[in-house]
C-alpha cells in the first residue's frame, strides 16, 4: 500500500486527550508528556471545539469501548497480545502481567514517541515491563504482518496469540477492510492458527441521517483534518457477511455488565436505558478463522 496512513496519527492524540477525561489509568500521564516533553514530537488536531470541556451525561464512546476491550482480555491467561495501530493507548501498560507478553505497534515516527513516553512512566511508576515490546507496523503492510508472526513465534512461550485493535477500521475503506482481513488471515495461518482478533470496530455502523449526534462528536473536524473520511458498514448483518466472507468466524460479547459499572461509579443511572443502548456500539467482536 503506497498511501501515507501518517495522516491519521493526529487521531491518537485526541483519543489520548479524550481518555485523560475519565479515569483510565495512564491517561492523565501520557497527555501530560505529550504537553510537556514531547509536544514537538507529535500532530495535534487544530481545533478540539468544546469536545474537551463539554458535560456531557453520557459514559464516551472512547471510554466505553476501552473498557469493553478490557473487560473480554481481563480473564485471558498465558496470552501474547499483539495491539494494531494501538496509537498512544495506556492498554498495555495495564496488562504488565507475567503470563502476558505485549507487542505494542503503531505506524515508525508515532510508535518511536510512544516508547519514549512509556518508558518515562514506567520509571517513574517502577512498573516491570520485562515482557512489553514495541515495533513498527502498518497492518495493511503484508511484510509488516510477517515481521511480527515471526516475532510472536520467537517469543510466544506457548502462548495463544490475541490480535486487538481500537478504532481503525472505520478509517479504512472497503479494499482496504478486506486487505487487512486477508492479512490477519495470513498471519494466523501461518503462524497461529488458534489465534483470534477481537476488536469494536465493527460494532458501530453507519448513522442514519435522522440519528442525534451525541454533544462530544467532532467526527467531521476530525476527517477534515485528516483529509480522510470514516467508513462504516451501513448495518451489523453487512458486517457480519463481510467478516464470514473474508474466511473468519465470529461472536460479538455483550459489554452490558462493565457498562453497567460505569453508569454507577459515575451516577448516571437516570441515562441508564439510554447509554445501554449506545453501548451496542463498543460491543467486542471476537473472531477466529473458519
Amino acid at each position: 500500500m503506497k498511501e501515507d496512513y501518517s495522516k491519521i496519527s493526529p487521531t491518537a492524540v485526541f483519543c489520548a486527550r479524550m481518555r485523560a477525561k475519565q479515569d483510565i489509568p495512564f491517561a492523565k500521564e501520557i497527555v501530560e508528556l505529550i504537553d510537556t516533553k514531547f509536544k514537538d514530537s507529535v500532530e495535534d488536531l487544530p481545533d478540539y471545539g468544546d469536545t474537551l470541556t463539554s458535560k456531557s451525561d453520557f459514559i464516551p464512546f472512547i471510554e466505553g469501548r476501552y473498557y469493553s476491550l478490557n473487560d473480554a482480555l481481563k480473564n485471558m491467561k498465558n496470552v501474547f497480545i499483539l495491539e494494531l495501530a494501538s496509537g498512544l493507548s495506556p492498554r498495555s501498560l495495564n496488562f504488565l502481567k507475567k503470563d502476558v507478553i505485549y507487542l505494542d505497534t503503531d505506524l515508525k515516527n508515532l510508535i518511536e514517541v510512544k516508547k519514549k513516553i512509556f518508558q518515562e512512566i514506567i520509571k517513574k511508576s517502577n512498573l516491570d515491563r520485562s515482557n512489553l515490546f514495541f515495533m513498527e507496523a502498518n497492518p495493511l503492510e503484508e511484510k509488516d504482518i510477517d515481521s511480527v508472526g515471526l516475532f510472536y513465534q520467537n517469543q510466544r512461550e506457548n502462548k495463544q496469540l490475541i490480535v486487538i485493535h481500537e478504532g481503525l477500521l472505520m478509517y479504512f475503506n472497503r479494499e482496504e477492510k478486506k486487505k487487512f482481513m486477508e492479512n490477519i488471515k495470513k498471519l494466523f495461518e501461518k503462524y497461529a492458527p488458534n489465534g483470534l482478533l477481537m476488536t469494536t470496530d465493527l460494532s458501530r455502523t453507519t448513522k442514519k441521517e435522522n440519528s442525534k449526534k451525541g454533544q462530544e462528536n467532532i467526527r467531521d473536524k476530525i476527517a477534515t483534518a485528516i483529509k480522510n473520511d470514516f467508513d462504516y458498514f451501513d448495518s451489523e448483518e453487512e458486517a457480519k457477511q463481510f467478516v464470514s466472507e473474508c474466511g473468519f468466524k465470529l461472536e460479538i460479547l455483550a459489554n452490558k455488565k462493565v457498562i453497567e459499572e460505569l453508569i454507577a461509579k459515575k451516577g448516571l443511572e437516570k441515562n441508564k436505558v439510554q447509554i445501554l443502548e449506545t453501548a451496542k456500539e463498543y460491543r467486542v467482536w471476537k473472531i477466529r478463522l473458519a
